[in-house]
């Protein structure tokens, strides 16, 4: 996604249906989510953008580790689907870029519909476990389960009562499903 595209999603898209309520916004460290035009949108229609550090995505997007993988192999299976349904690829291959946008938009809403049905509890799920959807006042804080982290509290972040994160226990094990990058 290029940086024109993404402050058009932003304008056209998540600014009419928040209604200039506020809004936390989880983004990772692609160019386009980090503009000075993005943030600067996001800042006047009171969207706090919440960077996710690089490496850590696994952690913390949920949409990209339980939603997206599995979403796009239902897209794909689908769209195979309706390619077959024409009896030959080389059919397919003579249609114009219109009849084929038609079909991909067929089967993204199918996908849509389909995925939701059958995944909407994990969607729910998942963002809970990293605490994107938890109340912000910290009375849930016992749901939170990010990987490698026990006992981890946020906490009321409105109140000025310092850190809690001492208190967290960091685990010193090693980790094969996380890959750190350096830069």
């Amino acid at each position: 996604m290029n940086d024109r595209l993404f402050t058009r999603y932003v304008s056209q898209y998540l600014i009419p249906v928040l209604e200039g309520r506020p809004t936390l916004f989880a983004l990772d460290l692609m160019g386009s989510h980090k503009t000075p035009a993005v943030l600067n949108l996001l800042h006047w229609n009171n969207i706090t953008p919440s960077l996710i550090l690089g490496g850590c995505t696994g952690l913390v997007q949920p949409l990209d580790v339980s939603v997206n993988k599995p979403f796009k192999e239902l897209m794909r299976d689908l769209t195979d689907e309706r390619i077959f349904q024409l009896e030959s690829v080389a059919e397919f291959e003579k249609w114009m870029v219109g009849d084929r946008r038609v079909m991909t938009t067929e089967c993204v809403g199918d996908a849509f519909r389909q995925f939701h049905q059958e995944k909407g509890e994990v969607i729910r799920r998942s963002f809970r476990k990293v605490g994107l959807s938890l109340p912000i006042d910290g009375c849930l804080d016992h749901e939170l389960a990010i990987k490698g982290f026990k006992n981890l509290e946020i906490g009321d972040w409105r109140e000025e009562s310092g850190s809690q994160d001492e208190r967290a226990e960091v685990g010193n094990h090693a980790d094969s499903d996380i890959e750190l990058v350096h830069t």
